[in-house]
C-alpha cells in the first residue's frame, strides 16, 4: 500500500513489539475486525491513531479504550455521531481522521452532498433538525470560549442530557485524535486502489 505522505513514527511491526505493546496490537485486532476503512498496513502494522498510541503504550491504551468506550455508546444515531465527529476532524485538518470519518458518515447513511460540505468547511444547508443540533454543537466546542445557550438548548431539545453528553465526549476524544494525528503527520491510505 503507498501511503502520500510520510508519518513522523516509524510503523511498528508487531514482532518488534514489547509484550505491552503486543497486548495492545492483539486487543485491537480483535476491535477492529469490522471497521470499513484502512487502519492497518498490508503487513501488519497499525496506522493513524494507533501507532502513535503503540509509541506511548501506557497512554496509548487508556486512550484507546476510552476511546472505544465513547465510540460504542448508542445515545444518538451513527449518522448524528459521524456528523459530529466529521465536523471536529475537518476542522482540526486531520487528514486520516477525515478520511476515516467520511468512510464511516457513508456507511451509517449520512448523504454524500452532507458529508462533502462538511469536509470542506461549510455548514451543509440541507440538514435535518437533529443534524443540524448536533453540527453546531460541534462546530461551537470547536471554537474557542463557551458556547452559546441556543445551541446548547437545541442539543438538549434533541437529544436529551445523556446524548448530549455522548456528543460532547465525541468532540474532546476527537479534538484530543486529531492532534495526536496531526503532530505525528499521520498519512492518509493511498484507498482508491483497495
Amino acid at each position: 500500500m503507498n501511503m502520500n505522505t510520510e508519518s513522523l513514527l516509524l510503523y511498528m511491526k508487531p514482532e518488534e513489539m514489547n509484550e505491552k505493546q503486543r497486548a495492545f496490537y492483539d486487543f485491537h485486532m480483535e476491535k477492529f475486525q469490522n471497521v470499513p476503512y484502512i487502519w492497518k498496513l498490508e503487513s501488519g502494522e497499525l496506522n493513524g491513531p494507533s501507532n502513535a498510541m503503540l509509541h506511548d503504550i501506557e497512554i496509548g491504551d487508556l486512550l484507546f479504550r476510552l476511546n472505544r468506550e465513547i465510540v460504542g455508546q448508542t445515545r444518538v444515531g451513527r449518522d448524528i455521531h459521524e456528523i459530529a465527529v466529521l465536523v471536529v476532524v475537518a476542522a482540526g485538518k486531520a487528514a486520516y481522521g477525515t478520511y476515516a470519518h467520511e468512510v464511516l458518515a457513508r456507511k451509517a447513511g449520512v448523504a454524500e452532498d452532507k458529508i462533502s460540505a462538511i469536509v470542506a468547511g461549510q455548514r451543509p444547508t440541507n440538514l435535518t433538525e437533529e443534524e443540524a443540533a448536533a453540527y453546531d454543537l460541534a462546530y461551537s466546542l470547536c471554537q474557542a470560549g463557551p458556547i452559546a445557550g441556543s445551541v446548547y438548548d437545541r442539543a438538549l431539545r434533541c437529544f436529551g442530557k445523556d446524548g448530549l453528553a455522548i456528543l460532547v465526549w465525541l468532540v474532546g476524544m476527537f479534538k484530543l485524535v486529531g492532534t495526536v494525528l496531526n503532530a505525528y503527520n499521520e498519512p492518509v491510505p493511498d484507498y482508491r486502489g483497495v
